[in-house]
């Protein structure tokens, strides 16, 4: 039997592949999909924030220099957002 967990923000039980490993090994609090929505909406909301936004370029001219030297993979292992 695999390990199952509930995902307090969308409240959905997923396999324990569905979370990220934390230190020491432990489960996150909130699912891959759920942290990966939460990263993209800040990312947005960041990218409203007019004295942010140089500093928003940088990191993903950054991001693009780190894709074109590991041959278009992406370095985190999930979507490219």
């Amino acid at each position: 039997m695999t390990a199952v967990k509930r995902c307090p923000r969308c409240g959905k039980v997923k396999p324990a592949d569905q979370f990220y490993r934390r230190r020491r090994m432990r489960l996150s609090s909130y699912c891959q999909a759920c942290q990966r929505a939460a990263a993209r909406a800040a990312r947005q909301r960041r990218r409203q924030d007019v004295a942010a936004a140089e500093e928003l370029r940088a990191v993903d001219r950054a991001r693009q220099r780190r894709r074109r030297a590991l041959g278009g993979q992406d370095p985190s292992g999930g979507d490219a957002a």
